[in-house]
């Protein structure tokens, strides 16, 4: 029978933004990291493209542990003689884009498929693609993985509650308070699905 284990992954830096449900001019973000945006990164550090299967990262059941809870903040950007969308001539656009600033998270990855958890690690110690906060412009303060093993015997449970300090911690789970559309399906089609998310404080079983 197959133990579980968890991979866990450092995400630091000045500005980190998870999107979820950005539309045209307005790019928002999460409080914490998106399961398409974590999924997003390790497909860029195995060298995976949009286009490719990602059915292989199903089976990961995810974890995220605030460790320090980032600042809101948005940014403007003007883009001018934009083509309007019935064609008939130039624009003015005015785009939102929001993300966290000095935030810190703890991520965990568990699964059964140690081989897999292993792939992930080596490839985020050597990334064939540069990797990125949710923006290419948001790039990690630290590496997101420990120069020694990262790989845990135990469940994210056991991980992410365990360690000081932490504001709260959020898990997939089957029936949980809230749902979100960031599981990934194709990122060429940008196609997803929901997952169910339970927020927990540190120490506590009641939701936030």
């Amino acid at each position: 029978m197959n133990e579980v284990h968890t991979l866990l992954l450092r995400f630091e830096g000045p500005m980190q933004s998870w999107g979820y449900r950005s539309r045209f001019d307005y790019r928002d973000t999460a409080l914490e990291p998106t399961r398409s945006g974590v999924i997003g990164l390790i497909c860029a550090a195995m060298g995976i493209a949009r286009g490719e299967d990602i059915s292989r990262f199903n089976g990961i059941q995810m974890g995220v542990r605030v460790d320090k809870e980032g600042r809101p903040e948005r940014d403007y950007h003007t883009a001018l003689d934009v083509i309007k969308a019935d064609g008939s001539g130039n624009d003015t656009v005015v785009s939102y884009r929001d993300y966290l600033a000095d935030a810190s998270f703890t991520v965990g990855l568990q699964s059964l498929r140690l081989s897999l958890l292993r792939d992930i690690e080596s490839a985020l110690r050597n990334p064939r693609w540069p990797l990125f906060l949710g923006r290419k412009a948001f790039p990690l303060a630290v590496p997101p993985v420990e120069p020694s093993n990262s790989i845990k015997p135990g469940t994210l449970e056991e991980h992410l509650l365990s360690a000081e300090p932490a504001k709260r911690v959020v898990f997939e789970t089957a029936e949980g308070e809230r749902i979100q559309w960031d599981w990934p399906l194709c990122f060429r089609e940008r196609r997803f699905k929901s997952r169910c998310i339970h927020t927990q404080s540190k120490g506590k079983g009641e939701p936030e």
